[in-house]
């Protein structure tokens, strides 16, 4: 999508569960949407939801079984949620498992989870700031954002919401991007896919060849450049780049293969 990231609104979604697990039969019993542009004033709401079933981890967000007892049923709250995300870019930290949430539900209620644009903040993390850890906590320690309450889904909404704002800036200062741009700057690899980058760069460090490789920077951009890898080490690579004409440390997860 061509549309400017910047003219549109981020709708950051965030799941409270009985679990960890739809396979194993888990519900979603909270979810909070905070949306709205930089600079605004974000529209804020949230809903407890009584998921037919008992609730198996209180220990990590304090909700019982008392408190969604009796509260309206997903399919209830889904024409507001639906709301909430129409029209809007989806915003969620580590975002697959909010997803998966948010599609089991609606097939549960018989409905089509609205089609949107999707970024991950653990992504767009990962690319924009040098972390020993990505986690949500350690992230808003970093920016100096207030988690109010840990693990509650408007809270954790709320500070998804400003994290998101913040990384597009540092990413995209001259707001440049689109909404694919962003899209594509807070993918994360799939395991298969960093098996395959893995193997052929160490396969050139073995042959102590020149790759050719497309390496993506925090602003998106990619470029193409040759590079002698000297050394693998977990997400890092140690290279020559022959474009700068230096010693050069890669992230694995921005390097594509040519």
């Amino acid at each position: 999508m061509s549309t400017s990231l910047w003219q549109v609104d981020l709708a950051a979604l965030d799941f409270e569960t009985t679990g960890l697990s739809t396979e194993r039969g888990d519900r979603a019993i909270e979810v909070a949407v905070v949306r709205g542009r930089q600079g605004s004033v974000p529209q804020r709401w949230s809903a407890l939801l009584d998921p037919g079933r008992p609730v198996d981890a209180t220990e990590i967000h304090g909700i019982t079984d008392e408190m969604v007892r009796g509260q309206p049923t997903f399919a209830e709250r889904a024409p507001t949620l639906s709301r909430m995300l129409r029209g809007a870019v989806l915003v969620a930290h580590n975002a697959p498992f909010d997803l998966n949430f948010l599609e089991m539900e609606y097939g549960r209620a018989g409905l089509w989870a609205p089609e949107v644009p999707v970024l991950d903040t653990l992504g767009l993390s990962r690319r924009v700031l040098a972390l020993p850890s990505h986690r949500l906590a350690s992230i808003c320690e970093h920016l100096g954002i207030d988690r109010g309450q840990a693990h509650r889904a408007l809270d954790d909404a709320q500070a998804t919401w400003d994290m998101a704002w913040q990384l597009l800036d540092r990413a995209d200062p001259e707001r440049r991007l689109t909404i694919a741009d962003a899209e594509r700057l807070c993918r994360r690899p799939n395991h298969e896919e960093l098996r395959v980058v893995t193997n052929a760069l160490l396969d050139a460090a073995r042959r102590a060849q020149p790759i050719t490789i497309d390496y993506r920077r925090a602003d998106a951009q990619a470029t193409r450049r040759s590079i002698t890898v000297r050394k693998v080490i977990g997400s890092r690579v140690e290279a020559f780049c022959h474009l700068r004409g230096e010693d050069r440390v890669f992230r694995m997860d921005r390097i594509s293969l040519v």
